[in-house]
């Protein structure tokens, strides 16, 4: 993600203005109002364009204020869909009739055809991504429906760690990664509201969107040496062997590919805190209860014993 804009650069008495002019000129009318912590006032905005019809953008700073009434509306009432993910801090939200409190990990959902009212106070910091509707191929009365009931969708946890992360690893550059992001974020996005909203079209929804909810369960289980494909598999209502059908796109055997992530991620957690921690611990944290047997995978992996790629960073 880029950073427009970090008033905590800026003079304390143009801080105000020059963010008002950012969310004037890149965001839909609001009315806006930050608010300051202990005498603090700073706000820093990120944007991170994901491809045609959407974007997302994070702010984080000393308090919130946005406002979206009927005057609003009459200005310019586009056809977006907003759905942020609390990152730090708390909020409330009210739109479509209901009145929620955000916290951390928590999701909210705009329909910017609606009137709209979201504030935070003390330091905090939230995400939201920007749908243009004709990417979502969504009614508006669905994602109106959705807005209240986000957290009966099965796929809540997913797509709030799914946004969360976005952008976190820096930027990736036009091309086929980036569609690939895209077309995945938006996959997930649609699925989460058809199913909160109980839509007819949930059930292609969670079909398309199985592959990568697959991936997303096998990468944050990692740690867990029970993980196996009768796990994933039940975890995910379907077959071992529909299982492998669907994993089969990824080119590599599903137990291949997890003992390579788990390395990786050993590899790198023992270069990062070096002899700092014990690299039988650093095994366990990924899955590997036997210490004898992550050493012979490693090397057998990287040419090197776990003790020599420890000691030499």
């Amino acid at each position: 993600m880029v950073v427009v804009l970090d008033t905590g650069l800026l003079p304390v008495g143009e801080r105000i203005e020059a963010a008002q002019d950012l969310l004037a000129d890149n965001e839909i009318p609001s009315i806006n109002r930050l608010g300051s912590v202990a005498g603090q006032l700073w706000h820093r905005f990120t944007v991170w364009d994901l491809g045609e019809g959407v974007h997302a953008t994070q702010v984080v700073g000393t308090g919130l204020s946005v406002l979206r009434g009927d005057k609003q509306l009459r200005v310019a009432a586009p056809e977006r869909v907003g759905l942020g993910v609390q990152l730090t801090g708390s909020g409330t939200f009210s739109h479509c009739g209901a009145d929620q409190v955000i916290e951390v990990g928590e999701l909210s959902l705009t329909d910017g055809t609606s009137v709209s009212d979201y504030s935070s106070s003390g330091i905090g910091g939230s995400k939201v991504l920007i749908f243009d509707y004709d990417q979502l191929a969504l009614p508006i009365e669905t994602v109106r429906s959705a807005a209240t009931r986000l957290k009966s969708s099965p796929l809540y946890g997913l797509v709030s760690a799914h946004i969360a992360a976005l952008g976190e690893e820096g930027d990736i550059e036009p091309g086929p990664a980036r569609i690939m992001v895209k077309s995945a974020t938006t996959q997930l996005v649609r699925a989460l509201i058809t199913t909160a909203a109980a839509d007819p079209r949930q059930r292609g929804d969670l079909h398309d969107t199985l592959y990568p909810r697959i991936a997303a369960y096998v990468e944050q289980h990692l740690g867990d040496p029970g993980l196996n494909p009768e796990q994933i598999a039940r975890a995910h209502n379907i077959s071992v062997r529909h299982l492998y059908n669907v994993w089969s796109a990824r080119g590599i055997p599903l137990s291949q590919w997890i003992i390579g992530a788990r390395l990786e991620g050993a590899r790198a957690d023992l270069a990062r805190q070096g002899r700092t921690v014990p690299i039988a611990v650093v095994a366990r944290r990924w899955g590997f209860t036997n210490p004898a047997h992550f050493s012979r995978r490693f090397r057998d992996a990287y040419g090197i014993s776990p003790r020599d790629w420890q000691q030499s960073h």
